[in-house]
């Protein structure tokens, strides 16, 4: 099977480090000035080719579902199992080790949770259910309950599911801390969302050692993997993924097919910075980005030339053209309180934020509704959620009103 040069080349798409280790894709000044510079060439040979390429692909249509749902899924977890797998080799083969228990933190949006669920599943670890809301305002020390008096390894996907930031909502969680640094409850796995670990690790036991992982971000090498794996690049060999205002390639072309007459995208580079290299981030700004020419303009694009096979063209929105959600102008206090809230626990029900959150149960609806018409909010199972396109907005948003945030 051909595989391009980039495939080749590109670092592990999933890769666990350690949270020290982890780091924030940036677009480098020696990239934007080498881009700039090849931008600023091009035009002055062809703005009229340009720009007759433009009114060209003027009336793409964004892409059917179905067609979405082929080209970009959701991912299915498998590789990322095995290096999750790969990077705890060490810690479960010492069964001496003084680090009982093994973080992974991610931020929305990352996977980490469903990717530790998988694992868990793979591994036949039992999976610790978080309590009951009413559990954690009681404090309730029933829980985790007698099943871990057997000494079997355990995982638990969400930390952030058993505290809230209320008067008595952290009992639950200060209790289930010391129980895991005391190592009374064994070897076990704890999942959290990197916001809630923010705050949760202000009331670690001081003194006490954790080994906390988490999955590298996704740069724009690790990107063009990722998208190419999604969409079952190299194996079809059929699609061809450029930018609708000038033709440059946004992925690299199947094998055999590349026109070096074609520019190279910036896309990727800028949108593993928009994501802060956040896998699930990234893809949802990427569905959003692709576009296709109505069914009665399709007539076969092919390769280079006759011998290769027919390529089908995706077409990529440029990046200023994308709409982004976006807080609405008259956005202030109540709308931060409640974000920041969702993200401190990984959402919330509209019943819950309103016992963490200093406002009456009718307006935590109203600001959930206003949030929720500007694309930055959801709702799945009455739970409450930061959309992943919307992400980079809320938290550019509580950053600027000087709320805390995650370290991703």
């Amino acid at each position: 099977m051909a595989t391009s040069d980039t495939d080749q080349k590109a670092p592990p798409l999933w890769q666990f480090v350690t949270v020290a280790d982890h780091y924030l894709p940036t677009a480098s000044v020696g990239a934007i000035s080498k881009n700039w510079f090849a931008t600023w060439r091009k035009r002055l040979r062809s703005n009229d080719a340009d720009s007759e390429f433009t009114n060209k692909m003027s009336n793409l249509e964004t892409l059917p579902c179905e067609r979405l749902e082929r080209v970009a899924p959701a991912p299915d977890w498998r590789d990322a199992v095995v290096s999750l797998d790969g990077a705890l080799e060490g810690w479960l083969t010492d069964e001496r080790s003084d680090l009982p228990v093994v973080f992974l933190i991610g931020p929305p949006h990352g996977g980490c949770a469903d990717i530790l669920r998988r694992w868990a599943e793979q591994r036949q670890w039992r999976v610790l259910d978080p309590p009951a809301p009413e559990q954690i305002l009681s404090g309730d020390p029933a829980w985790p309950g007698s099943p871990m008096a057997d000494g079997r390894p355990w995982v638990l996907p969400c930390l952030e599911r058993i505290y809230l930031r209320h008067a008595t909502g952290l009992g639950q969680v200060r209790h289930f801390l010391q129980q895991v640094c005391r190592s009374a409850l064994g070897r076990g796995i704890i999942g959290c969302d990197s916001w809630a670990w923010a705050f949760l690790r202000r009331i670690w036991p001081p003194g006490r050692r954790a080994l906390a992982l988490t999955l590298q971000s996704f740069d724009q090498e690790r990107l063009t993997v990722y998208f190419q794996r999604l969409a079952g690049i190299p194996e079809q060999q059929l699609l061809l993924f450029r930018q609708s205002n000038n033709g440059a390639y946004v992925l690299p072309p199947p094998a055999g097919i590349l026109d070096e007459s074609v520019a190279r995208s910036d896309f990727l580079r800028r949108l593993a910075a928009h994501s802060r290299g956040i896998p699930g981030v990234a893809r949802a700004i990427w569905r959003a980005s692709l576009r296709t020419r109505p069914a009665a303009d399709m007539t076969g694009e092919t390769g280079a030339d006759d011998r290769n096979p027919p390529c089908q063209t995706i077409w990529i929105a440029p990046w200023d053209q994308i709409e982004k959600p976006a807080l609405p102008g008259n956005a202030g206090r109540d709308q931060a309180f409640v974000l920041h809230a969702l993200l401190l626990h990984g959402g919330l029900t509209a019943e819950l934020l309103g016992c963490v959150v200093p406002l009456a149960p009718h307006h935590v609806v109203e600001t959930l509704a206003l949030l929720q018409d500007a694309g930055l909010v959801e709702q799945a199972a009455e739970v409450w959620r930061v959309t992943p396109i919307g992400y980079p907005a809320v938290r550019g948003f509580l950053e600027d009103n000087r709320y805390f945030s995650d370290d991703f």
